[in-house]
């Protein structure tokens, strides 16, 4: 799930803005000369390896950039030589996170600035057909992730029975800032029994003009059970 693009500028063949594809927001900016590449990340968005995702190749007859992965830049402005096979995790931590109202815990809920817009609509929609929309979880970091495993380790479980339910750090769609666990007063919290729920027939029917989608329906490929109440976030605008 790649959240970052490139966008060439308007004023020179030779720069592309780096831009989030959620919202277009501008992060930095790739500059491109005969002998390198320099990468301009805004320092408030140089906290997490955004630039990570921002895939591109050079092509010496076309001048085209596409297939390389940008190499994180830890030092604002400094140049690097993008290698060919640079493995990275699935979902990488969004650096844009905001504050939305806390989940059914009264824990505070994170999440990507667009995914927060979209979900406000929702649940304000949802709303007005008597539909109570709450998180149940957010954003988590890796560590979150890391101690989720851990912690039923402890308890005895085994770990293909966890991965079931729980996927490794680097391979959870909460890490972008964008997946929503869902819950309803009217419903059992992350049970399957949520389907039976008003709440979930109103999301099948809605959701998906929201630019909502449920990441794990029955019958997934994806090695983790069927979790009707599991949504992300992508932009329906591009």
């Amino acid at each position: 799930m790649n959240r970052i693009y490139l966008q060439l500028s308007k004023s020179t063949h030779s720069s592309y803005w780096i831009k989030d594809k959620l919202d277009n927001k501008k992060l930095g900016e790739l500059k491109i000369t005969t002998d390198e590449v320099r990468c301009q990340i805004k320092p408030q968005f140089l906290k997490q390896d955004i630039d990570t995702e921002a895939l591109l190749t050079y092509n010496k007859t076309t001048t085209a950039w596409q297939n390389y992965w940008l190499e994180y830049v830890n030092n604002y402005n400094q140049p690097f030589n993008p290698p060919i096979n640079n493995k990275l995790p699935l979902f990488s931590e969004s650096c844009r996170l905001v504050h939305t109202e806390d989940d059914m815990f009264q824990r505070p809920a994170l999440l990507h600035p667009a995914c927060h817009k979209a979900w406000t609509k929702m649940k304000h929609m949802a709303s007005s057909y008597n539909i109570d929309l709450q998180i149940i979880s957010a954003y988590r970091s890796l560590n979150y992730q890391k101690q989720l495993i851990e912690n039923k380790l402890s308890k005895g479980m085994a770990l293909n029975d966890i991965l079931k339910v729980n996927t490794l750090p680097g391979y959870s769609e909460h890490h972008t800032g964008c997946a929503i666990d869902i819950g309803t007063p009217q419903a059992a919290v992350l049970e399957p029994e949520f389907e039976q729920s008003a709440a979930f027939e109103w999301l099948c029917d809605n959701a998906g003009h929201f630019g909502f989608y449920m990441s794990y329906p029955k019958s997934n490929t994806t090695g983790i059970c069927y979790e009707p109440w599991h949504w992300c976030y992508q932009n329906i605008s591009q």
